[in-house]
C-alpha cells in the first residue's frame, strides 16, 4: 500500500477524468511505478483486501476479466497498460474511483 500512498493523486487524476482522450494520455506517460500501483489497487479488490459495497461490486461485474488481467502481476506493465488505455466507457474507471475512495477514508 506504500505504493498506492506514494502514487495517490496520479490515481485520483486518472479514476476521476470524465473524458476518455485525456485519461487515454495520461495512462500513456505514466511510469511504471504509477501502472503497478493502479494494479496494486485491482489486485487488493480482487482479493477482498478492501471492503466494497454490491452496487459496486456489481458496476465493475462486466469488466471482471480486465480487470483480472490488470490485477495479473505476471502480465508486463505494457500488457498491464494496453488494457487500461484500450477501455472504453468509464464504468471501470467509475468502479475503481469509488473502491479508492472508501479506502482513502
Amino acid at each position: 500500500m506504500k505504493r498506492v500512498k506514494r502514487h495517490l493523486p496520479f490515481l485520483k487524476s486518472i479514476l476521476q477524468e470524465a473524458n476518455r482522450l485525456k485519461r487515454q494520455d495520461l495512462l500513456k506517460h505514466a511510469n511504471a511505478d504509477q501502472i503497478n500501483a493502479l494494479s496494486e489497487v485491482v489486485l487488493n479488490l480482487l482479493k477482498n483486501k478492501i471492503p466494497s459495497t454490491p452496487p459496486i461490486m456489481a458496476k465493475l461485474r462486466p469488466h471482471k476479466n480486465t480487470l483480472r488481467e490488470v490485477g495479473r502481476r505476471k502480465n508486463s506493465v505494457k500488457r498491464r497498460r494496453e488494457l487500461l488505455i484500450g477501455q472504453q466507457g468509464s464504468g471501470l474507471f467509475q468502479g475503481l474511483n469509488d473502491v479508492l475512495c472508501q479506502c482513502t477514508k
